[in-house]
């Protein structure tokens, strides 16, 4: 049997948008004033890669983001490409969450979740590979919360703007 993957699908905005909320909402949890836009276009890609899907096994929300990444060092080659090629997939999940008012922009271009909603049964009716999307861009969130600045995580990363 020939199991076709969709890359289309699991690329569309309004997908990205949902994963987005997810890392959002875990983010905010742990840190109130919201993600800065900047750290959607690494969180996005990370969380959409097959290729890392393994690196998560093991982790939980308190694992943290620089002990993921020593387990994980794997994560960091090529991370600069894989966020330049997204570019475009991230910048249509923000505009399409916005414009559906389930994130909005914030002062000091932050992100925050908007007045609408994701009914969270939607989690429950996807499918395991988008699903498993979801978690890690949650677990992300979390992480990301938890780092401190936005420069402290570029610098995990190895990342420079």
């Amino acid at each position: 049997m020939i199991i076709a993957h969709d890359i289309y699908s699991e690329t569309n905005p309004a997908f990205c948008s949902f994963a987005l909320v997810s890392f959002t909402t875990a983010y905010i949890s742990v840190n109130n004033r919201g993600p800065e836009v900047l750290i959607t276009y690494i969180a996005l890609p990370i969380a959409m890669s097959g290729d890392f899907g393994s690196t998560f096994l093991g982790t939980n929300r308190n694992t943290g983001l620089l002990e993921w990444l020593e387990r994980s060092p794997q994560v960091r080659v090529a991370l600069a490409e894989r966020m330049n090629a997204s570019l475009e997939i991230v910048t249509e999940a923000i505009r399409f969450g916005c414009f559906l008012r389930v994130l909005k922009f914030e002062d000091e271009a932050r992100i925050s979740l908007g007045d609408r909603k994701i009914k969270k049964s939607l989690l429950q009716e996807l499918s395991q590979e988008p699903a498993k999307v979801m978690r890690r861009a949650e677990r992300l969130g979390y992480w990301f919360g938890s780092a401190g600045s936005t420069r402290a995580i570029f610098d995990m990363m190895g990342l420079t703007v």
